[in-house]
């Protein structure tokens, strides 16, 4: 019989109207993963789940650093204003909200053993969670459960991984432009 595993399962989902609003302003005032888990005086692991979260929404646009420091991004204040609106629609089961809602968070440990052994060989996140019939989101989420505990290190191409031709061809559109 397989073993099973719920990752994450010490990490707060939880934020509320005025986290939202604010993980909004920071974003777009460039603020680093870092420098916004120091403000909200939480694990920089749990900026990321909602910055992953809001990607996938298109709550965020994505920035030339990424999760690192950038310089500010233009928004119209009457566009921000309407995204801070929206963020309503996000509680409306519910008095708080959750990051990654409609993620699987239970794994086989022969799936996970799996994972790894693909991430050592780096293997693109693309590969790894069509072979584990994964949602990429929720590759992610592993990565960072199975990095917070050491089961996995950094890698050249990162999440990308080696051959990433997604990847490739996106670099070669855009240095085309």
């Amino acid at each position: 019989m397989s073993t099973i595993r719920i990752i994450l399962e010490n990490f707060n989902f939880e934020w509320t109207i005025v986290g939202l609003k604010r993980f909004l302003d920071y974003w777009y005032e460039g603020r680093s993963i870092e420098e916004m888990a120091e403000l909200f005086n939480r694990p920089s692991e749990e900026v990321l789940l909602l910055m992953i979260d809001f990607s996938k929404r298109g709550k965020i646009k994505e920035r030339p650093n990424g999760v690192g420091a950038n310089e500010p991004i233009y928004i119209k204040k009457s566009a921000m204003s309407y995204k801070k609106r929206d963020l309503r629609r996000l509680f409306e089961q519910q008095p708080v909200y959750y990051a990654c809602p409609h993620s699987d968070f239970i794994w086989d440990e022969k799936d996970i053993i799996l994972f790894r052994q693909m991430w050592q060989d780096h293997e693109p996140i693309r590969h790894i969670a069509n072979r584990l019939s994964r949602n990429v989101v929720e590759i992610l989420l592993l990565i960072i459960d199975q990095a917070e505990l050491g089961k996995i290190k950094p890698r050249k191409g990162g999440v990308f991984g080696k051959g990433d031709k997604q990847r490739e061809e996106k670099k070669h559109l855009v240095a085309a432009i």
